[in-house]
């Protein structure tokens, strides 16, 4: 695969019919709890939504979300969440995924996580709750709760502006590593030393250009 922008597909999608119960039972939790973390996990502490995600991901059980989608008819909705509507780079891509859909069947309904992985979780369930025909999200830096579900959403998933090494299911992007690398060894070739790096936030896709 091209570092620099193919697309790939993975297979991580998962299977199984557990239920909530066994999910409690798995972590020592009562099931009103893991009911809590679902639904509303806003009201639990980030230590305990860790606890029950990480009991979720061990028994393979599909929120119940999730579950609907899978056994239901899709609608003509696209999901798309970005991490921010004032950066210019997400501005553009939104006004990419509209112009893109229009004249089609689908309509393109957008999300704001706003750089927070809680917002992005509510966001992916509400989306999910919708039966989508697709969902779009931004990178691949994603909490338990938010992979868990990606991966049973039961229908196309794409996960831009990078290459994860083990995408949900289809990914649009570069490696931002391999990019910054690019660009270091241009400038050293062309006999330039003292090189300076300016970002304005500290993300992962900044950090990766600093590796690179």
């Amino acid at each position: 695969m091209d570092p620099t922008g193919s697309t790939g597909r993975g297979q991580g999608r998962k299977t199984g019919k557990p239920t909530l119960s066994d999910v409690a039972a798995a972590g020592g939790f009562s099931p009103s709890t893991v009911s809590r973390v679902l639904r509303r996990p806003e009201s639990v502490s980030a230590t305990m939504r860790q606890r029950v995600w990480r009991a979720v991901e061990e028994t393979g059980y599909v929120p119940n979300t999730a579950a609907r989608a899978l056994a239901s008819a899709r609608t003509n909705v696209i999901g798309v969440i970005v991490p921010s509507v004032t950066n210019s780079v997400f501005s553009d891509v939104l006004r990419g995924v509209f112009d893109a859909l229009d004249g089609s069947a689908y309509q393109a309904q957008f999300g704001n996580a706003n750089y927070s992985h809680l917002k992005e979780e509510q966001l992916v369930r509400l989306f999910l709750g919708q039966h989508p025909a697709a969902l779009v999200v931004t990178g691949h830096d994603h909490t338990p709760a938010i992979d868990s579900m990606l991966r049973a959403a039961g229908c196309p998933v794409v996960q831009i502006m990078d290459l994860p090494p083990d995408p949900v299911d289809m990914a649009i992007g570069l490696s931002h590593a391999e990019a910054a690398a690019a660009g270091a060894r241009h400038l050293i070739e062309r006999g330039y030393r003292r090189i300076a790096f300016l970002a304005a936030q500290m993300d992962m896709r900044t950090r990766a250009r600093m590796d690179g």
